[in-house]
C-alpha cells in the first residue's frame, strides 16, 4: 500500500512538472520562412554571422543571443500580424526596417566603439531607410 501510494505521487508530481514547463520559444516555428527552420535554428545562424563579422567577445555573447532572439520573436510576431492583415512587400520591408533599427539600437550598450561602427555602417547599406 505504501508502495502503491508513493509511486502514485512521484507519478503526480512527474505529470504536473512536464505541464508545468512552457515550450521553449528557440523551438517555436519561424512562421515566415514555411520550411520548418525555428527560431532557435536563425538565432544560431545569426549570431554565428554576429560573431564573425563584429568579432563578438565570449562576454558579448550571451547578450548578443537574447538581443537576437528578441529581434527574431518580433519579427516572427509581426509576421503572423501581417499575414492575418494582408502582406505585402512594402509592409514586409517596413516590418524589418524596424526590427533591425531596433536591434542595431539594443546592440549599442553591448559593442565597441568599431564593432558598432561596423554593425551601423552594414544596417546603413541593407537598410538605408533606417534612422540609426
Amino acid at each position: 500500500m505504501n508502495f502503491t501510494s508513493l509511486a502514485l505521487v512521484l507519478l503526480l508530481s512527474l505529470s504536473s512538472l512536464s505541464f508545468a514547463q512552457t515550450k521553449s520559444v528557440e523551438n517555436e516555428k519561424f512562421v515566415f520562412l514555411n520550411n520548418g527552420a525555428t527560431i532557435g535554428m536563425i538565432v544560431k545562424s545569426v549570431l554565428k554571422a554576429d560573431k564573425q563579422r563584429l568579432k563578438l567577445t565570449d562576454q558579448q555573447l550571451p547578450k548578443a543571443k537574447e538581443i537576437i532572439t528578441n529581434a527574431t520573436v518580433s519579427f516572427n510576431e509581426g509576421v503572423k500580424k501581417l499575414k492575418a492583415s494582408g502582406m505585402t512587400n512594402k509592409k514586409l520591408r517596413a516590418l524589418a526596417v524596424v526590427v533591425e533599427t531596433d536591434k542595431v539600437l539594443a546592440y549599442k550598450p553591448l559593442l565597441t566603439a568599431e564593432q558598432y561602427a561596423i554593425l551601423v555602417a552594414n544596417h546603413k547599406k541593407v537598410f538605408p531607410e533606417g534612422k540609426v
